[in-house]
């Protein structure tokens, strides 16, 4: 089900930063990384260090964009898009889940995966700490140490270009309302401020129907200073057995235009999940 993590996949961890003091003298002890990156308050490191440092297994079924760790009689799976965990004891048992709300969703960005690092350390017996003055990670193992420094990020905006979750918010809602625009007397005039023209185009000329969205949890993703990717996910249906559900993935093309961020295209795709990702 699960392709073993191999040297070119990359996948790294979130953790929402914790109100912690870690001294500064850290720096010079334990086994220090460059890989780490600050994002919306969140850290992310490699997940590779999971398999390295805390003795677990990782596997990651890009089709399924489901992520499995695994360590001693227990196994924990995250699927992107979703801020939740499922935590199975071996061998699993469908019927026998233990499910975590999380406070961070696990996410696909340039095709490294993340999960949230402080659920992941803390299921496999880790301690993290953060230090705000020098803006590094803290992950225990034991006497073990693993320092992660936080690297710049690829794209850099300044805060008054960076979209807001209000505007992220609106252009979500905003593409839940073009599913349907039969109700709609002016559909150019109602979309101008949220959506470019060529795709107010298409919402005239496409027919083909998708789901709705919630309110987005996933962080927007910049891949250049004027253009930026949002991906969401649903569950749409419930699969032939108990087990599996279908999901639709809404990834949102974004341009930066006259000032405001808007909608430049759309694209869609369906795959299965182990049930019990859903409320």
């Amino acid at each position: 089900m699960f392709k073993k993590l191999s040297l070119t996949l990359v996948a790294a961890a979130m953790l929402v930063l914790p109100a912690l003091s870690v001294p500064s003298s850290a720096a010079s002890q334990g086994e220090t990384m460059a890989s780490g990156q600050l994002l919306n308050n969140r850290v992310l490191i490699p997940l590779r260090t999971v398999s390295q440092h805390l003795g677990a297994g990782v596997e990651w079924s890009q089709q399924e964009k489901i992520v499995s760790i695994n360590k001693g009689d227990s196994k924990i799976l995250l699927a992107a898009n979703f801020k939740r965990a499922l935590v199975y004891a071996l061998p699993v048992d469908p019927s026998n889940v233990k499910k975590i709300d999380l406070d961070a969703p696990a996410q696909v960005i340039q095709g490294t995966t993340y999960v949230p690092l402080r659920f992941v350390s803390q299921s496999l017996g880790a301690n993290v700490g953060w230090n705000q003055q020098t803006k590094q990670a803290t992950i225990t193992v034991g006497t073990k140490k693993i320092l992660v420094n936080m690297e710049q990020p690829t794209v850099s905006l300044s805060s008054k270009q960076r979209i807001t979750d209000a505007r992220l918010n609106l252009l979500s809602k905003k593409l839940n309302e073009a599913v349907d625009v039969s109700s709609i007397k002016n559909v150019s005039t109602h979309f101008k401020p949220y959506f470019t023209d060529k795709f107010i185009k298409s919402i005239n000329q496409n027919k083909e129907k998708s789901a709705k969205y919630e309110t987005p949890i996933t962080s927007v993703e910049y891949t250049s200073k004027t253009t930026a990717t949002l991906s969401e996910s649903v569950i749409v249906a419930n699969g032939l057995t108990a087990e599996d559900q279908y999901v639709e993935d809404r990834t949102a093309y974004l341009v930066y235009t006259g000032g405001v961020w808007k909608v430049d295209r759309v694209s869609h795709t369906i795959r299965v999940i182990p049930t019990g990702f859903g409320k």
